[in-house]
């Protein structure tokens, strides 16, 4: 998605694509964006502003923030910075206009945000509590044997018949009348909603094997689409010869929703209403040193991307 008034934010976009002339060739960058409710806005209350790098570059368009804001509101409220990939993108030219024969350079910038629709953005089941990895998108493998789990898979679709779950990956010896056999058994909140065929099974279990030596979890990211009498389950996971020997020797892992060592060391961990920390939005100034919010205390979440200060704290 191709964000808007870019231009009132270009020295900060500049800087994000480096040092150097961009007078030749164009520059882009991909990188992480940050997606900021404005509810006080007094242009759009439902306002999405986009930072990248620690400064603003633009915001959602108007049409897109009145369906963004709902879901990003309430994840502000419970405590998470909302976050998309992103694309920055910029040049220079020389600009004639003027009655000198030195023209002066110009920068064009532009930013582009990817974001799904707004009801695949937040998950119908949270993530396992054990210690588990999650396998890198890539590629759609299709789960078989839904149709004998429709009662457990029904209850997660919402009104749109269709969202994304968290599903675990098993291995599992299937007895037949006259022999057995290996494959991968797909689960989701614990209960098993499937298997994968003998084949993509065989891609994946080398890799679930190499996760549950270490006790950890192998957990894919799933579509789950259809009505009350009929789900399809697809994961969406990159094949294993394209996971590098680093991801294998030290994979993100993840505890519940907080980041346990790997590559990967922040904490994502939602605050909650008896311990919030303050999280100041991209370019807003930090909390003081050594101050707290008074116990019992939240912040306001009308104000989510609101600079420290006592009235934009309220009583749980």
């Amino acid at each position: 998605m191709e964000i808007v008034g870019e231009s009132h934010y270009y020295p900060h976009i500049r800087r994000l694509l480096g040092t150097g002339a961009l007078t030749r060739d164009s520059r882009e960058v991909m990188t992480v964006a940050q997606l900021v409710p404005e509810p006080r806005n007094r242009f759009d209350p439902n306002a999405i502003g986009v930072y990248v790098g620690g400064g603003q570059v633009g915001h959602l368009p108007r049409e897109q923030a009145v369906r963004y804001s709902p879901v990003l509101l309430r994840l502000v409220d419970e405590g998470w910075t909302p976050q998309v990939a992103a694309r920055v993108y910029g040049y220079e030219h020389d600009d004639w206009e003027d009655e000198s024969l030195n023209p002066r350079q110009v920068f064009v910038g532009s930013v582009r945000v990817a974001l799904a629709e707004p009801h695949m953005v937040v998950p119908a089941t949270l993530p396992p509590s054990e210690r588990h990895a999650v396998l890198p998108t890539g590629r759609k493998v299709q789960v078989t044997g839904e149709e004998k789990h429709i009662n457990d898979l029904v209850p997660l679709l919402g009104q749109h018949g269709e969202t994304w779950v968290h599903a675990t990956l098993h291995e599992l010896v299937e007895q037949k009348a006259r022999s057995s056999r290996t494959v991968a058994e797909v689960r989701i909140n614990g209960s098993a909603v499937g298997t994968l065929t003998p084949a993509t099974s065989g891609d994946l279990l080398p890799v679930i094997r190499h996760l549950a030596g270490r006790d950890v979890v192998t957990t894919a990211r799933a579509i789950l689409k259809g009505n009350r009498v009929k789900a399809d389950l697809v994961l969406d996971v990159c094949r294993m010869n394209e996971l590098s020997d680093a991801w294998l020797d030290s994979p993100p892992l993840f505890e519940g929703t907080q980041a346990v060592g790997g590559s990967r060391g922040e904490t994502v961990v939602p605050a909650t209403a008896t311990a919030w920390r303050f999280n100041p939005a991209p370019g807003w100034p930090p909390c003081p040193p050594g101050w707290t919010p008074p116990a019992g205390w939240r912040p306001d979440p009308s104000w989510p991307a609101a600079p420290v200060s006592w009235q934009f704290w309220v009583a749980s």
